[in-house]
């Protein structure tokens, strides 16, 4: 048995039966492990991206697949980039008005002063609201 840390979502992977199947799953996101995003040869700079010469060509990375030279790499996740999902959700959910538990802690004095504005526009449409908010990020 193995262990690993899910590329999608960085959860960690307990007792994986070794060599691992093709339909085998991520418990937390439902991501496939057997996918190229999760093999030590995985090389997203190498213009195949995989550093084993003689494995096929694979067009989706993320996907299960069937490749022989698969091997369950244990350094997938890659916490700076789930870092910039979550920060990009959190400035989207601002400029949406939708409240999330990452951005209603950092984001209480913003939602003070746009209550006020808030009060002159509630009767607006939601596709009105949204160009509203977007031209005042852009300050237009």
């Amino acid at each position: 048995m193995a262990t690993a840390t899910c590329w999608q979502c960085g959860t960690f992977l307990e007792r994986i039966i070794t060599p691992v199947s093709r339909r085998e799953e991520c418990s937390q996101c439902k991501t496939d492990i057997h996918a190229c995003k999760m093999c030590l040869n995985h090389d997203a700079q190498n213009r195949t991206g995989c550093d084993e010469e003689r494995a096929e060509y694979i067009v989706d990375k993320e996907r299960a697949n069937f490749c022989e030279y698969y091997a369950l790499s244990s350094r997938a996740f890659d916490d700076i980039k789930l870092d910039k999902q979550r920060r990009a959700k959190a400035q989207l959910a601002a400029l949406f008005g939708d409240d999330t538990e990452d951005n209603s802690e950092s984001h209480t004095s913003e939602s003070h002063d746009l209550d006020s504005a808030s009060d002159l526009t509630k009767h607006e449409s939601p596709a009105q609201a949204a160009e509203r908010k977007l031209r005042e990020l852009l300050n237009q």
